[in-house]
């Protein structure tokens, strides 16, 4: 453990290892630098972010929130966890992009929130749809999760979005164990998601930051807090966050030589016009069909690559058993997850030339 990390972790315990300590703070401000957004609240995981995120914008039980097809039951799951229903809409074909006709209002209905989810990192949706959604009073919450260096332009990904929630899993790029952070640009939204992590407690906005005031219960709220020695952890790794991105591009060199080293034909999966930055969590190939991905899984499995498609029997959201009652169909969504070869970075870089 280097001098720095070492140094957050005796803050972090100095003041006491709660949610409250200055770490966590601190952690709050780096967040905000990192995805151009001015208020950042760190909560006790990623699902906890979506839903803080979901009740921040208004999501009660009985609503509807469209939920793209493609991305983890964990997502889904936060929906169900508010007591709402999950909508799982379709992408367009070929792309982690949701689809505007499964979005219309004459297919979807009525929405209270959309979720787009910028799989392993790649984000190709419409500005335009993102921006009706909103103006039809759907609000927008991107669980971007797999997605913490996503960098979009003209406008940021923070405008594009009600709240932007990120995972800080040890499985994601910045890592507190568990760990998760809800990011607007709202301050009426952060307010919310900061009552509804400190136990409804109400704000004070002191110049720079959002603090926890008055009494407990002012409005709903629960201890949604994020330990800080793992607070400490993330802080630590983002002292240089260019040298972290540094790495992850380097990662995504090595992994896409890699898969190309496996002798099948692919495609990397597409990203949109206004992507500046790749989200930095994986590297997904696009085979030609259901059986080439099955050998290119073979062959990187054989190299002690775990292959993140093969490991979680990748399906639209809707296949997971809690969900799968429900009559759903989504038929790009099905031959994309059919054809999809997906690693994260961190599969790779122990390995030779």
């Amino acid at each position: 453990m280097d001098d720095l990390t070492t140094a957050h972790l005796q803050s972090a315990i100095d003041d006491g290892g709660t949610g409250n300590a200055e770490v966590v703070r601190t952690l709050e401000a780096r967040l905000c630098a990192l995805l151009d957004a001015p208020y950042a609240l760190c909560v006790a995981s990623g699902t906890t972010a979506l839903i803080c995120a979901l009740h921040a914008v208004g999501v009660r039980r009985g609503d509807r929130v469209g939920v793209s097809a493609l991305g983890p039951s964990m997502t889904g799951l936060a929906v169900a966890a508010t007591g709402a229903q999950p909508v799982f809409i379709d992408c367009r074909p070929g792309t982690f992009g949701l689809s505007p006709d499964a979005l219309s209002p004459a297919a979807a209905g009525p929405l209270k929130a959309v979720i787009p989810v910028p799989m392993w990192g790649y984000w190709d949706e419409s500005p335009q749809l993102l921006a009706d959604l909103r103006r039809r009073g759907t609000a927008v919450i991107v669980d971007a999760a797999q997605a913490p260096f996503l960098r979009t332009g003209p406008r940021s990904l923070a405008e594009s979005a009600d709240v932007i929630c990120l995972s800080l899993h040890g499985r994601k790029p910045v890592k507190a164990g568990e760990g998760g952070a809800c990011l607007t640009r709202a301050p009426e939204l952060a307010e919310r998601v900061l009552a509804m992590r400190n136990f409804g407690q109400r704000t004070r906005f002191t110049g720079t930051r959002l603090d926890p005031t008055g009494p407990y219960g002012g409005q709903p709220g629960a201890n949604y807090k994020i330990n800080a020695l793992g607070a400490a952890w993330a802080l630590a790794q983002t002292e240089d966050p260019d040298g972290l991105r540094a790495r992850y591009a380097s990662m995504r060199l090595r992994a896409r030589a890699v898969l190309g080293r496996t002798g099948i034909a692919w495609r990397e999966a597409p990203q949109g016009g206004d992507v500046i930055e790749h989200g930095g969590y994986g590297l997904v190939a696009l085979c030609a069909d259901a059986e080439a991905a099955a050998r290119m899984a073979d062959r990187l499995t054989d190299q002690k690559i775990e292959v993140d498609t093969v490991r979680y029997s990748y399906a639209p959201m809707h296949h997971s058993p809690c969900f799968a009652p429900r009559h759903t169909s989504t038929p790009a969504a099905e031959e994309l997850t059919a054809t999809a070869v997906a690693c994260r970075l961190e599969a790779f870089p122990a390995l030779g030339g």
